[in-house]
């Protein structure tokens, strides 16, 4: 028998999972990956913990079977995106890595965007993505300014997953999601070294490793990995994608016009349409090379999405088991009873519908009737609204679906949610392990197990959810929407008002 390992490094959890050839999980090891957090808008995650636990799971899956190194067919794999991982001649980390939630470089974004306006629209048109914070240009370009001497020690910049593919293979590679985030000419596919000739990082071109296609192999474990691995010397390693381009794979998304939605750290939410209909640098748009042919996907990737949750579950809820929070929440009706809360609780502000990199979470409407239920349930609505503001900004038609995907899609309250909240159906695929599962399809059409991508979902992809809008609810959904935007719509001076006061009284916590 035959069987796939899908590695994907995500930015809280690291897991390894074995896959047979029909998708099916039949194994998943995990361990906690902790960010390190510096002061308020600084994240950053130690390069060689994040391998180590990552060897750790693989290891764990080939000892503990059913699989022999020999049905191994390869490994896909899938991580966090964006931010900054900075290696030497030798291979080793020159620092940590920044990760795409940092806010760090929040000047250069400003400088772009405010001062240089014509950059501004240079790099969003080339790119298919807006200056962001987490985008490893942006990094790039803070680097220079900050740490300069550190950015001149390093030889190769790299993604999550190119890191982990690195380790496995000693191969330095890049991918067409990740590395077209903001160092590509998304039209064509080749390095925009326009864009850092127009920034002054020229020198640091060469600093971007090979870029292969998603489901292409970049080489083989090596002899000494393999041994400590417990793998086969020379398996194949598909060069993957992004976690939300892999996510997307994993759910079944292989068509124009479809919608997905990953309910993860970042809550990432898609369509995916074909490269002609791209609309790239038009206001609201961020594109992502997609796995699929010419496909593209609009990704509008918000901050912050669980762990708005797992706030509320920690502070309010007073529990960790769900099933307790569903029942708490299960009779609050639509709006909370005049509770709306705002997600922003990302240390980098938000950056999608829009972009503010002081952004912060609040609650609006408590009053001396308010519980934890009312509070708890609000939150939920929260993290859906912004969902609805993406998809409302990207002209998401209510005839379309949404493919549901991540933690958060475990929640049948949530998913009904979301589905009265946008008015459209929601599909849950099977699987848990979604962009493990991606990368590992990835793999499969690199070997030639899967035709192609039609022919993999096929195999791999069933819905066993559908959840349908009631009508009612959506009206409520609508109305309580328009509230919901004209708040945050008012807040983004006030959240510019709030830095200053901190930057200025900065004893005050």
């Amino acid at each position: 028998m035959n069987y796939i390992i899908g590695i994907d490094a995500g930015t809280t959890n690291v897991k390894a999972v074995l896959f047979d050839t029909m998708g099916r999980e039949l194994s998943v090891k995990n361990l906690e990956n902790e960010p390190i957090y510096i002061g308020d808008v600084e994240v950053e995650q130690n390069m060689n913990l994040l391998w180590d636990k990552v060897a750790v799971c693989i290891k764990s899956l080939m000892e503990d079977g059913p699989a022999k190194k020999e049905e191994i067919l390869g490994i896909g794999v899938t991580a966090q995106g964006e931010g900054i991982w900075l290696i030497d001649e030798a291979g080793e980390p020159v620092q940590n890595a920044i990760l795409w939630c940092d806010g760090r470089a929040t000047k250069e974004v400003d400088y772009v965007t405010q001062q240089n306006k014509e950059l501004e629209k240079m790099i969003h048109r080339i790119t298919g993505t807006p200056p962001l914070t987490g985008t490893q240009l942006m990094l790039l370009l803070w680097m220079k300014r900050e740490k300069k001497e550190v950015l001149d020690r390093a030889a190769h910049m790299l993604f999550c997953k190119d890191w982990v593919k690195y380790k496995l293979t000693g191969i330095l590679s890049g991918d067409f999601s990740d590395t077209g985030t903001s160092l590509m000419d998304s039209r064509n596919g080749v390095i925009a070294t326009e864009l850092f000739q127009s920034l002054g990082l020229e020198k640091y071109i060469d600093y971007i490793p090979k870029v292969y296609k998603s489901d292409e192999i970049i080489g083989g474990v090596t002899k000494k990995m393999a041994e400590f691995l417990g793998l086969k010397e020379g398996t194949p390693v598909v060069s993957g994608a992004i976690d939300v381009v892999a996510s997307a794979v994993g759910i079944g998304v292989h068509n124009e016009n479809e919608a997905c939605v990953v309910l993860g750290t970042t809550c990432a939410n898609e369509m995916f349409v074909p490269k002609e209909a791209c609309h790239f640098g038009e206001s609201g748009t961020r594109y992502e090379k997609y796995a699929v042919d010419d496909l593209f996907m609009n990704l509008m990737a918000t901050m912050n999405g669980t762990p708005n949750i797992d706030w509320v579950i920690q502070e309010i809820a007073m529990t960790n088991d769900f099933s307790k929070i569903e029942t708490l929440i299960s009779d609050v009706p639509v709006g909370s009873g005049g509770v709306i809360y705002h997600p922003y609780i990302s240390a980098a502000g938000e950056r999608s519908p829009f972009y503010n990199p002081y952004a912060k979470a609040n609650f609006f409407g408590i009053s001396a009737k308010t519980g934890r239920a009312e509070l708890t349930h609000a939150v939920y609505e929260g993290v859906t609204l912004s969902i609805k503001d993406c998809f409302v900004q990207a002209k998401l038609n209510r005839n379309s679906k949404i493919y549901l995907a991540g933690g958060g899609a475990k929640s049948a309250i949530w998913a009904q949610m979301i589905s009265d909240a946008l008015g459209v159906q929601v599909i849950i695929s099977a699987g848990n392990e979604l962009g493990a599962k991606g990368a590992a399809i990835m793999l499969g059409i690199a070997v030639g197990e899967y035709k192609n991508y039609v022919d993999a979902s096929r195999k791999c992809c069933n819905a066993v959810k559908i959840y349908l809008p009631d009508p009612e609810k959506t009206k409520k959904y609508d109305a309580l929407y328009e509230m919901y935007r004209e708040i945050r719509e008012a807040n983004h001076s006030i959240w510019y008002q709030r830095e200053k006061f901190l930057k200025t009284f900065s004893k005050i916590q």
